[in-house]
């Protein structure tokens, strides 16, 4: 599995407006990309204009092939026209391991 987190600081207020953004335009063409997992937006807690967006893939072929076809970068400049003054900063990751819920146990 491969993990990419986008780091992102959005101007005053608009962490309303990028989530909807994400929501709508960006997450439905990354879920349709072979390989895509799951993805999650974590909006801070403490500081309101702060998230990060993990998207979970296959493998990293599945992100490096995503990345040939541009449509996985240009997503994250229409973010950027979108939302103007938003920075981002993408990071990618190996999973090395998955913990899932406990297992309930058996009467």
């Amino acid at each position: 599995m491969y993990a990419q987190i986008t780091f992102i600081e959005a101007p005053l207020d608009q962490m309303p407006r990028l989530r909807e953004i994400i929501r709508v335009k960006y997450l439905p063409v990354v879920r349709a990309r072979p390989g895509f997992q799951a993805g999650y937006l974590l909006e801070q807690d403490d500081d309101p204009d702060s998230a990060q967006l993990v998207l979970f893939w296959e493998d990293q072929v599945a992100v490096e092939d995503f990345n040939r076809t541009g449509v996985l970068q240009a997503s994250i400049h229409a973010l950027a026209a979108e939302v103007p003054g938003l920075r981002v900063q993408r990071q990618g990751y190996v999973v090395r391991m998955v913990a899932g819920p406990k297992p309930e146990a058996q009467v």
